[in-house]
């Protein structure tokens, strides 16, 4: 990914509709890993919008509570960190897990650091050579998942040399033991995680993330993002949600459930279908015509080009599923 290309998100219904004829509220959205059962947020109080967003609220307390870290950042998404991390350290030479969210590459990349693209299965192979090691757990877009023993293992390394272990966890609310959080109430050196509010809760609007790790990077992640950069409804939406236990577990019910009905349909059409708790992944050299047959009956999907694969995100629900499963007999039973 080369620093003035133009990286392609999920989640771009406008566009879909500029290019195919079908009204913007008669598409089914698969294109991102959001959950599309999203925690309801009740009506914002007038004051909250009136003043100014404070850091002695509760979000803090109740994030620490949630993700059971001590040490960490409320920030304005997770994206914020993926932009200013490679400016908190000299150049470096970055082994990125690939293929992965296309930011995190970009971003090393801008700021001078030589990446190199690595597979899961080549990471002890590199791991000698690297002073940062970044990959997503479980990735977004293959849904590779790492133990967390080979995690400390490889932080162990790392921090031999002061190098660092970035872990991107924005799809583990669902499965929040295969956190690498769960090992640490104080972030070692070394070892930085990343945080998202927009899937597990389906709150990607609020801009609201958080980064785990050692204070003193912590400052300087503070002081890159200067005061008052996440708002003070994200601030007062945030600490609802991740307080709402009762929601989240039956939230994880669901995305069990529902990920492995929209694997079911996906797997009676497509070979090696694999899958998190928000989307379904398969490599195949017909992407793009997959992608298209499947946009003119009003499905937006993802595709990507380094495989060729796509990604399809949960479906809202059993009607969705049962649409879904509908075009996919009607196109695409002849060319597994």
């Amino acid at each position: 990914m080369k620093s003035n290309q133009a990286i392609k998100h999920g989640g771009n219904l406008h566009q879909a509709a500029k290019l195919y004829p079908i009204p913007l509220k008669n598409w089914m959205d698969l294109s991102t890993g959001i959950n599309p059962r999203p925690w309801q947020p009740p009506d914002i109080p007038t004051a909250i919008w009136q003043r100014l967003p404070e850091t002695e609220d509760d979000l803090l307390p109740v994030a620490q509570q949630y993700y059971g870290c001590d040490t960490i950042l409320p920030i304005a998404g997770s994206q914020f960190a993926i932009q200013s991390l490679p400016y908190c350290r000299q150049r470096s030479r970055i082994g990125i897990v690939s293929p992965c969210y296309a930011e995190h590459v970009y971003w090393w990349e801008r700021a001078g650091h030589r990446v190199v693209m690595i597979k899961p299965d080549e990471i002890d192979r590199w791991i000698h050579g690297l002073d940062v090691l970044l990959l997503i757990n479980p990735n977004n877009p293959d849904t590779t998942q790492y133990s967390t023993n080979d995690l400390r293992r490889w932080h162990h390394q790392l921090a031999k040399n002061k190098g660092w272990l970035i872990v991107d966890e924005a799809f583990i609310d669902s499965t929040p033991q295969a956190s690498l959080l769960t090992s640490f109430k104080k972030m070692p050196e070394g070892l930085i995680v990343l945080r998202s509010i927009g899937k597990f809760f389906g709150l990607a609007g609020i801009r609201l993330g958080f980064i785990a790790a050692e204070t003193n990077l912590l400052a300087q992640i503070a002081q890159r993002q200067g005061p008052w950069a996440v708002s003070h409804p994200a601030r007062w939406l945030g600490t609802l949600a991740l307080a709402d236990q009762q929601w989240q577990q039956q939230t994880r019910k669901f995305l069990v459930n529902q990920s492995e009905s929209l694997q079911n349909i996906v797997s009676s059409f497509f070979k090696n279908t694999r899958k998190t708790h928000y989307f379904c992944y398969f490599q195949h050299p017909n992407a793009k015509h997959i992608k298209h047959q499947l946009a003119q009956q009003g499905i937006w999907i993802r595709r990507f080009d380094e495989p060729s694969s796509v990604r399809l995100g949960l479906p809202t629900s059993d009607a969705e599923l049962h649409q879904l499963n509908e075009t996919l007999s009607l196109f695409f039973s002849s060319i597994r």
